[in-house]
């Protein structure tokens, strides 16, 4: 009898099912350039493996372990990239040969004594507001430079010379100096994607090519001019293009905002075959010492993923994500922010476990979703934070100011360690009162957490030019209807001045707070607009009542009606006259005002008898 037993056949399902159950373990695997692309990988192990050129785009990675993992290019992509920068660097020196001459060109002894030292003088000007725009703004503020550059030294030209030869002959000197610019710029680019993509060596490379093209430049500058000291400008200028080339790739890799265009433009080009999360998502995921060099991470969900330790994170393609500032991004690498400024920053679903934040600005950060497990944010300024769902858990909160953060009832804070806070950032005036809690002495194990109960189980109706009760209570009630089921009732209604009023309403502590907030928010809108536009209707109608009562009105009334018990056909009709203007009404059923003042005439329909109306 073929076929397996049923306990065969149980045991085969179980293992199935705990296959689909057990996470996928890949630690310490070869896994360079594999697709795991949308696949779910939730918990996965990646613990010391390699996954440079891996692909985990639109993957779902939640709690996945990266610990000590190394991701980045694999080698064929570096030697490509590195190439392709060694191929800058070489072009950016064969223009520089053409710009160092050029320039060279009107240190001649022949162009001084036609044009005199002037151009020469202006290409040197320019030179050094390249340079200087290059080394203070930014390259890019730099090339925008140019055109207005050229312009106005030809503007200094024909007013110096009075010729528009001489104007000429300095705008070509400025186009040189505009070439030597690019030039710059090439060789900025060529030392930054090489040091992106390989580090140092590549860009010692990168680097010696530009030097060995900038004596190129000045051997043939010197021997094409055959004038001392237009070799020596020739010379100058090499060795000072491939300098300022250097520098600026230097500084761009190092994070400085001013040339951020270079370092973008180094870091696209460097995680160009590189291992991809785009998209994915690393909830909870941990990196935890892992190499992250040309790795993009772009739209990736980023919430609580841990990066500590992690090397090379800075030379990762970040996008917009919290990781683009570099204090954000340091931060969650050292775990260090002892009295550093975060004020406005976007730390929104960080991972911050453990990380000291004594005495740091959090002034008006983004603190929602993040979690901040034993943190020191002692002495730290946390007013008007938002920490909507942020974990407080066992974190220390000894001294720390919390005027005015924004808290709710998803916001844990378990277990924090405070002995006091303060509610004000600053003392009231003519004082150094700032509210301090407990007023004196220090909170007993679990007070910190009683203090803020009361906001964490109330919503905060807040009205600025006062409140209109009428539409208060209809929407009041409108809600309570609403949420029937869920206790609603006004704990205060408190008077802040300048016609704010603030309404604080209890809520169990598992209330959508939010929906009922945008629910009240929406029904009091709507009951306010519409008692506005009764007020005005009754304003209408009583002006027109006070009009009619300023003139002598005579009414003379004739009614006829025949009325006969049992019978369905009723005859109504009256006849109603004013002076002073005409008012008829007929039983046709309308009403005409006319010539009220001379300049009024409006018919108003009467309704149908009530056999014609609709039932």
């Amino acid at each position: 009898m073929s076929g397996s037993s049923p306990q065969h056949r149980n045991e085969k399902i179980a293992t199935i099912s705990l296959r689909k159950v057990m996470p996928q373990d890949f630690s310490g695997k070869n896994l360079r350039g594999r697709n795991f692309k949308g696949q779910n990988l939730t918990g996965a192990k990646f613990i010391g493996a390699d996954i440079r050129g891996a692909n985990f785009t639109n993957a779902i990675l939640k709690e996945a372990d990266f610990t000590r993992a190394k991701a980045g290019l694999q080698r064929r992509w570096t030697i490509f990239l590195v190439t392709i920068s060694l191929f800058l660097s070489a072009i950016s020196g064969l223009i520089l040969i053409l710009a160092s001459f050029w320039v060279a060109f009107f240190f001649t002894s022949d162009n001084i004594k036609q044009y005199t030292i002037f151009p020469s003088v202006v290409v040197l000007i320019v030179l050094a507001i390249l340079f200087i725009a290059t080394i203070r703004q930014g390259l890019g503020a730099a090339a925008a430079a140019v055109p207005a550059t050229a312009a106005g030294a030809a503007a200094v030209a024909v007013a110096a010379t009075g010729t528009g030869t001489g104007a000429a002959v300095v705008t070509g000197a400025v186009a040189g100096a505009g070439a030597a610019a690019v030039t710059a710029a090439m060789a900025v680019v060529a030392v930054a994607v090489a040091g992106a993509v390989a580090g140092a060596v590549a860009g010692a490379v990168a680097v010696a090519v530009a030097v060995a093209m900038a004596v190129a430049v000045a051997v043939v500058g010197a021997a094409a001019v055959t004038v001392p000291v237009a070799g020596a400008v020739a010379v100058a200028v090499a060795v000072a293009v491939v300098a300022l080339g250097i520098y600026v790739a230097w500084r761009a890799l190092a994070g400085d905002e001013k040339q951020a265009l270079i370092r973008t433009v180094a870091i696209v080009f460097a995680a160009t075959g590189g291992t991809s999360f785009r998209n994915a998502d690393l909830t909870d995921a941990n990196f935890t010492e892992a190499t992250l060099k040309s790795t993009d991470f772009r739209t990736a969900n980023l919430t609580r993923t841990c990066f500590r330790n992690t090397e090379k994170l800075d030379r990762a393609r970040v996008g917009k994500s919290i990781l683009a500032d570099t204090r954000i991004r340091e931060l969650l690498v050292t775990g260090n922010g002892y009295k550093k400024s975060y004020v406005g920053a976007n730390l929104q679903g960080a991972n911050l476990t453990g990380v000291n934040l004594n005495e740091a600005n959090l002034k008006q950060a983004n603190l929602n979703e993040a979690t901040l497990y034993l943190a020191n944010v002692e002495f730290a300024n946390l007013t008007e934070t938002q920490a909507l769902a942020t974990d407080f858990t066992a974190a220390s909160f000894t001294g720390a100011c919390l005027e005015a953060w924004n808290i709710d009832g998803n916001t844990k804070l378990d277990r924090v360690d405070c002995r006091f806070v303060y509610l004000l950032e600053y003392p009231k005036p003519g004082t150094d009162d700032r509210e301090r809690r407990p007023s004196s002495g220090e909170f007993a194990s679990g007070e910190f957490t009683k203090l803020f109960d009361e906001v964490l189980n109330t919503i905060d109706l807040i009205f600025r030019n006062g409140i209109d009760w009428k539409a208060f209570v209809a929407a009041f009630k409108k809600v309570q209807v609403e949420n029937e089921g869920t206790e609603l009732t006004i704990q205060s209604i408190e008077n802040k001045g300048d016609g704010v009023i603030v309404v604080k309403v209890n809520v169990p502590p598992d209330t959508n707070k939010e929906d009922i907030h945008r629910s009240f928010t929406q029904s009091y809108e709507l009951m306010a607009a519409r008692l506005e536009d009764k007020d005005k209707q009754i304003t209408f109608l009583e002006g027109i009542v006070t009009q009619l009562s300023a003139k002598p009105v005579t009414i003379e009334v004739k009614a006829t009606a025949e009325n006969k018990i049992g019978s369905d056909n009723i005859d109504q009709s009256r006849k109603v006259e004013i002076s002073g203007g005409t008012v008829n009404a007929t039983g046709a059923g309308s009403l005409s005002l006319g010539d009220i003042d001379g300049t009024t005439a409006n018919t108003i329909q009467n309704l149908p008898d009530s056999a014609d109306r609709p039932s």
